[in-house]
């Protein structure tokens, strides 16, 4: 296969383009959790919930960690079957062109969070790290009872 000119810079768009989502979604990690610097630990642990790992840190300070994961499949498909029929001087010609199958692919995405806080319980800094920390937009809705009995 030869490739032209034109094919190459469709193919380099392409991936700068790819690159250019991956850091926008990573920089958008980085400005959620940014964020939640200065806040105190229980906003956090109500934000996030409280199925997470505390851990003493010199100096009285506090690593909180919760882990996020996804885990799924993706579905497997088959293209289709194409048929092609052409005449030529030897007559009627049929060509049938098995479609591909493509079977499922299960995935995992992983996201390890940390927040380090000072004695007081208040945020001063974060680190995170795995395949899914860029795609994590946050906990989602918080649900609590409408109202106390």
């Amino acid at each position: 296969m030869r490739l032209t000119l034109k094919t190459v810079a469709r193919i380099a768009a392409v991936l700068s383009l790819a690159i250019l989502a991956a850091c926008a979604s990573t920089a958008k990690f980085q400005q959620m959790m940014d964020g939640y610097v200065g806040m105190p630990i229980s906003d956090l642990q109500q934000r996030f919930g409280y199925n997470y790992i505390e851990r003493q840190l010199p100096d009285g300070e506090r690593a909180y960690t919760w882990v996020w994961k996804e885990k799924g499949v993706f579905p497997g498909y088959e293209t289709p079957t194409t048929i092609q029929t052409f005449t030529s001087d030897k007559g009627q010609h049929v060509i049938v062109i098995p479609g591909t199958y493509f079977p499922q692919t299960p995935y995992e995405t992983t996201c390890e969070f940390t927040f380090i806080t000072d004695k007081s319980g208040k945020t001063l800094t974060w680190r995170a790290h795995g395949n899914g920390c860029a795609g994590f937009a946050g906990p989602g809705q918080i649900l609590s009872p409408a109202s106390k009995p």
